[in-house]
């Protein structure tokens, strides 16, 4: 009974962002403070893939050049093994991990990958889903290292889907 009424009166409230257009223009020192990109992916049978690289979501045919793809709440890569959770630090502070396991052989979409499957933590009270505070290495296929979090899963009016990535490319694109 408490449960129910906690939930009842715990106002539902998240970050919310309007879809990125498909065209768009970064800020001229984005490489340093890193970029946001909002995906549309509402649809739950469509993949919306999105080049870190090119700062948008690709449309088809024009999406070979791909560095993680997104479908309501899963995030995947191309490669198995190209993305590794860095942990819970500061977007400014991440860096690749030692013996992070980067293997980027394949270019066809792979299964969720256990580093970034649990992104989110559920919310009981409000039933809505939010980010872990993970920052996660991406290996793009040009042997590219991203540095990437998830800010928010919502549109405006809390619509569910809408997955707001924060990335910048790693300085060097060394391990530590």
């Amino acid at each position: 009974m408490v449960y129910l009424i906690a939930a009842s009166l715990t106002r539902r409230n998240a970050p919310v962002f309007p879809v990125s257009p498909r065209e768009r223009t970064r800020a001229a020192n984005w490489q340093e403070v890193g970029d946001t990109i909002t995906i549309d992916a509402t649809d739950g049978d469509r993949w919306q893939y999105v080049s870190l690289t090119r700062g948008r979501v690709l449309t088809p045919p024009d999406t070979a050049d791909w560095e993680v793809a997104v479908q309501r709440y899963r995030v995947i890569t191309p490669a198995a093994g190209a993305i590794a959770d860095v942990g819970a630090t500061s977007f400014e502070q991440a860096r690749i991990p030692a013996g992070a396991p980067f293997e980027v052989t394949t270019v066809t979409p792979q299964p969720e990958n256990a580093a970034i499957k649990h992104w989110y933590h559920y919310n009981l009270l409000t039933h809505l889903l939010e980010p872990n505070g993970h920052v996660y290495a991406v290996r793009a296929r040009t042997g590219t290292f991203w540095k990437m979090a998830v800010v928010s899963y919502y549109c405006p009016h809390l619509q569910a889907g809408c997955l707001t990535l924060r990335y910048a490319p790693i300085n060097g694109s060394s391990r530590y």
